[in-house]
């Protein structure tokens, strides 16, 4: 909350050191207490505990059972409400359906309260002959009666979502559902939930609860009084931030900065010995080098040489207050390898993309152009082509808008229309080219009975490209899974899970296929491909695969970035000194991976000049590998034995 009379922030306390996911801490309005989210050692879920600053006293008034968070204390001082998630509503019925990875949960979080006095009404209780007109109070004090706090827990009777960022007010209730802001008001056992603004950043109140400011979708900032509803006007509640002026000392905030990023590493990195780096010395080294920074580059810079001196692979540093060039021109593509000839420039290969998803297509691949491999590309917008060069520079700034392609094929000169991509786009339409070179490949050279999935790294959209994918091919004799390259994230779990999968019987239905159970389980031979650029979670999925014996590890040894991290610590212009701080180890209480990496099963290089000619030495391996194993040892069909005409089945799965 912030204090309109002083300006200052002293409501709120966020990020603190320890205090989990959510690190809020709230004040009860006479300051005489905290509620303190935060997750107890070696716990996972966030609890919510109270502090008595006066007695000196805590008590956790949630367990760990269910995450619990955004604590909110009532300005009477007689209630601390607060948001958990312990609604089970499941989502998608059964484990059957195409790409099923599990039971889903969605909505989970409610609304609690707890009565710190035990005398206190609840404002949303359902009025009775015996209920009273509740007595208005100014006061402000909290008194908790603590034995049997846990006990006096009531709900809040809003349906379960994804909320978050509570607050409360005299009036009711605040907050967040998506990047909706919401109100409750007191008073009703079945209250109408108000939709106060819709798609806003943030929001927050003041301390005297009286004022809220949301920060809107594009930015701007409004104060009004709490309402269940913003104004249609709000010209005149707008801050006006365009004439707002700072004097900074870049120097000086380059300072803080440095000393943010260092005391972080001290107090968050994995290791207390710092790798035997002694940390104040390392300070006293690299600040000197601060005082002669002229700009937040090198700053980064100063960064990156103190934090090597830790030696740990996951120290990453980036962003900040940089200055960048809006103005400065954008390259942009037609998704295709353009080769140079005598001719002028030949459209030697459009890339490749799954052809069942044609918004992934290339700009020349589109319906509606006809552009084809060993087109010349004579004009861009009637401007002549003679070279790659002339390309490049007559498509900057075109991305998206309609460009004309003059086009030679044969003796034939035709028009069209195309879109072209940025360079990000472009690199993905040329990474997904060789995905789909590779999975044609396999394909060929085992007459389909191998699949290929490719992944690019370890989040929410590879995650998507899984199940994609796996689930094309599960129900193959062969897979390979290739993280090559792959750039890491967090999502190693849900993939081994699927590999873990085991089928122990199957259905026969009279009409249609057999089906195992467990549903849609990959029972084949399974290759994973991995080398020196296989990073972060790519190696511990691989390390994974290993350890569990799931499938042989074929390449090269991976890249050693074994240290995981939250990315919380960020600094003050939003950039981010990036602190490792957990390290991993086997069950048996090694420390794995960082360093060293995940050592393949069987080693293949993939040599340069064989890699430049398109000879891919680890793919050919694994196709190798996957055609003997599956000789040796078929995968078992499911074919059904005959029925006894008469009698029970059998109870007896393995003989």
């Amino acid at each position: 909350m912030f204090d309109t009379k002083t300006g200052k922030n002293k409501k709120v306390i966020t990020n603190g050191q320890g205090l989990g996911p959510y690190a809020d801490v709230r004040w009860s309005a006479d300051d005489q207490f905290i509620a303190v989210t935060k997750a107890a050692i070696g716990k996972l879920r966030p609890q919510v505990v109270l502090y008595s600053l006066v007695e000196n006293k805590e008590v956790a008034v949630t367990t760990d059972k269910y995450e619990s968070f955004s604590p909110s204390f009532s300005s009477d001082g007689k209630w601390l409400y607060f948001l958990s998630s312990r609604s089970f509503q499941l989502a998608n019925g059964s484990p059957w359906g195409d790409r099923n990875l599990g039971a889903q949960f969605n909505d989970r979080t409610l609304i609690y309260a707890i009565a710190l006095d035990k005398n206190a009404q609840f404002p949303f209780a359902e009025k009775t002959e015996l209920t009273l007109e509740p007595k208005k109070s100014e006061s402000t004090s909290t008194k908790v009666d603590w034995n049997g706090l846990e006990e006096r827990l009531w709900q809040v009777p809003v349906k379960a979502g994804g909320l978050n960022d509570l607050n409360v007010t005299d009036k009711g209730l605040y907050y967040k559902q998506g990047k909706d802001l919401k109100f409750v008001a007191f008073g009703d056992s079945k209250p109408k939930v108000d939709s106060v603004a819709k798609g806003i950043r943030g929001y927050d109140i003041s301390s005297d609860r009286k004022k809220l400011i949301v920060q809107n979708g594009n930015k701007s900032l409004v104060i009004v009084n709490t309402v269940a509803k913003m104004p249609k006007d709000l010209s005149k509640n707008t801050v006006q931030v365009k004439g707002w002026t700072f004097e900074i000392d870049p120097k000086d905030e380059w300072q803080q900065i440095f000393n943010d990023a260092w005391l972080m590493h001290r107090d968050q990195f994995f290791d207390k010995n710092m790798r035997g780096v002694d940390w104040k010395k390392a300070k006293h080294k690299y600040q000197k080098l601060v005082d002669r920074v002229t700009d937040r580059s090198e700053l980064n810079d100063v960064f990156k040489q103190m934090m090597a001196e830790l030696d740990s692979l996951h120290s990453q540093v980036r962003g900040g207050d940089i200055e960048r060039n809006s103005e400065k021109s954008q390259a942009a593509s037609l998704g295709a390898w353009l080769q140079q000839t005598k001719n002028g420039v030949v459209i030697a290969d459009i890339y490749k993309n799954d052809p069942e998803l044609p918004d992934m297509a290339s700009p020349l691949k589109r319906q509606g152009v006809n552009a084809k491999e060993g087109d010349v590309i004579a004009a861009i917008n009637q401007h002549p082509v003679n070279d790659v060069s002339d390309v490049n520079r007559l498509l900057r700034n075109q991305k998206s808008k309609q460009v004309l392609l003059t086009l030679k094929r044969g003796k034939k000169e035709l028009f069209t229309v195309v879109k072209p991509v940025s360079a990000g786009v472009n690199a993905k339409m040329r990474y997904q080219d060789w995905v789909e070179s590779n999975e044609a490949k396999v394909e060929k050279s085992t007459d389909n009975k191998v699949g290929y999935l490719h992944l690019y790294a370890m989040g929410g959209n590879d995650i998507a490209n899984f199940a994609r994918e796996f689930y094309a091919n599960y129900d193959k004799d062969g897979l390979i899974i290739d993280v090559r390259r792959n750039r890491g994230g967090n999502i190693d779990s849900w993939v081994i899970e699927k590999l873990l999968r085991k089928a122990w019987a199957f259905w026969k239905p009279t009409h249609g296929d057999a089906s195992t159970n467990m549903q849609q389980t990959f029972r084949g031979k399974l290759v994973v491909l991995a080398d020196q650029l296989t990073y972060s979670d790519g190696e511990t999925f691989t390390s994974g695969v290993k350890a569990l014996k799931l499938a042989p590890v074929i390449g090269n040894q991976t890249a050693g970035a074994g240290v995981w991290l939250s990315g919380r610590n960020r600094l003050s212009d939003n950039g981010m000194a990036r602190v490792a701080e957990y390290p991993q180890y086997a069950m048996d209480g090694r420390w794995i991976v960082e360093g060293h990496g995940v050592e393949p099963d069987i080693k293949v290089d993939n040599l340069p000049l064989a890699t430049f000619k398109g000879d891919d030495a680890q793919l050919n391996k694994a196709i190798d590998y996957l055609k003997k194993a599956m000789a040796k040892e078929p995968r078992t069909e499911l074919n059904a034995k005959p029925m006894p005409k008469t009698g029970k089945a059998d109870d007896i799965l393995i003989k």
